[in-house]
This record gives structure tokens, C-alpha cells and sequence, in this order.
């Protein structure tokens, strides 16, 4: 096989692979930098939202669910590990998010009557150019 054969086989397969590519780019969010994932897999921001009182704190718990724990835990683990802040509370039924300009990533924090929060959502992406609404949005809030 010749130089040239090898240049014109390598051109045709990327064109390939870039039309068989085409309809996930077309499908693809408008905003591709922002990510979210559910902190329990296979259950979505909203239905962890409206089970949220029911879930035991992390330290008690048995099996694969959201990070519970008292409301200082839950700000000083952010802050310390994320350099994240609170950006807007009490918004999309009762979560609050969080995010670091610096990290680019956000959370969504589910704050419960018994001074404890869980996680429910978290991502990448952020930053304050961005309103909230958009991470409730993404997040299915």
C-alpha cells in the first residue's frame, strides 16, 4: 500500500466516522458544557427531591443513596473540597445551589426540618454567567 492509498483510506474513514457522529452532535444540549448527574444512579434530582425526609443521614445508611449529613457537614465539605458557595438558596422546591467559579462545578443541596441536607444533583460547567434557573434546569427541576 502506498503513501497516497494510506492518506486517502485515513480521509475516508474520518469522513466516516464524522457523518456517522453528525446525528449525537445534532441531539446534543445547546450549552455541552454544562453536565449534571444524579447523586444516586439510575434515580433523577426530582423523585430523590420528593423522598428526601425518608432518607437516613450517610453515616446509617445501608445501600447506595445520597450523601446525607447535618448542614454544616454538608456547607464545610463543598467549601473545603470544591471551593463552592452558595449561590442561590431556597429555590426549585426547596434546594439551594451551590457552585465555584474557580472548580467550575455546582451542586444542588436538599435542606431537611431536621438540620440535615442531602445532595441530590451535582455537575460541571458552572459559572456566574449562567443564571441558576439553568442548573435547576438541567438537573430536571
Amino acid at each position: 500500500m502506498t503513501r497516497t492509498d494510506r492518506i486517502v483510506r485515513l480521509g475516508i474513514a474520518g469522513s466516516v466516522a464524522l457523518l456517522s457522529a453528525m446525528p449525537a452532535l445534532a441531539a446534543s444540549p445547546s450549552d455541552p458544557t454544562v453536565q449534571v448527574w444524579s447523586a444516586m444512579r439510575g434515580t433523577e434530582p426530582a423523585a430523590l427531591l420528593a423522598s428526601i425526609d425518608s432518607l437516613p443521614v450517610s453515616e446509617l445508611a445501608i445501600d447506595d443513596q445520597p450523601y446525607c449529613a447535618a448542614d454544616g457537614e454538608i456547607a464545610a465539605t463543598l467549601e473545603q473540597d470544591f471551593n463552592e458557595h452558595p449561590v442561590d438558596l431556597d429555590n426549585a422546591s426547596g434546594t439551594e445551589l451551590w457552585g465555584s467559579d474557580l472548580m467550575g462545578t455546582w451542586t444542588l443541596v436538599a435542606p431537611r426540618e431536621d438540620d440535615t441536607s442531602c445532595i441530590i444533583a451535582s455537575g460541571i460547567g458552572f459559572t456566574t454567567d449562567k443564571t441558576a434557573e439553568a442548573f435547576y434546569t438541567i438537573a430536571g427541576l
